[in-house]
This record gives C-alpha cells, structure tokens and sequence, in this order.
C-alpha cells in the first residue's frame, strides 16, 4: 500500500500514525518538532490529525475516570518507548538526508 506525501516533507502516513504520541506527548521532542512542522505544512495531514484529536477528546471525555490494571499500564508504557525509538531513528534518517541534500 503506498503512502502519500501531501507536503514534499515526509511520508504522510508515518506522521498520521504518530499523531496519538503527539497528543499524548508520548514522544520526543525532536520527533514531536518534526510532526508539528509536517503538520504546519500539509493541510490533509492537518484535517486528519484535527480527527483523532476530536477522538482522543472524546476518549478522554468518556473514559477519563477508568484507569487501566498497572500491567497494562506497563506494557503500554514499553511498547510505546520501543515506537518512539522507531519514530527517533527515523527522525535521524531523515536528517542526514537532509544533510546530505545541503
């Protein structure tokens, strides 16, 4: 399935599945910087990521007094550090191209 680039910076679908760690603050701030900029600069990325917010206030609304069992907790937490790991390499990559393009 290919991804588009709406904006000449970046795959679209990278940063439209990093939108949740964004919202949550779930990853750096490197990574956080560079989805904030696609999404300053591509409108549908833009329209997308206005969704999942909507849904995640949603969520948040509906659920917010729930608490999930601290092992579930735990394993979010992990699997969560492991993607932004993935999102900072990336991010790395996309740097020395960059560096290289210069």
């Amino acid at each position: 399935m290919p991804t588009e680039n709406h904006s000449g910076r970046g795959d679209c679908g990278d940063v439209i599945e990093a939108v949740y760690l964004y919202l949550d603050n779930e990853c750096s701030e490197d990574r956080r910087a560079v989805i904030r900029r696609h999404l300053e600069e591509c409108s549908p990325c833009l329209a997308e990521y206005g969704i999942e917010q909507e849904v995640r206030t949603l969520v948040h609304r509906c659920c917010s007094q729930e608490r999930a069992p601290e092992n579930v907790r735990d394993q979010l937490r992990e699997k969560l550090a492991a993607l932004d790991k993935v999102g900072d390499s990336v991010l790395q990559g996309e740097r020395a191209v960059e560096h290289n393009e210069a």
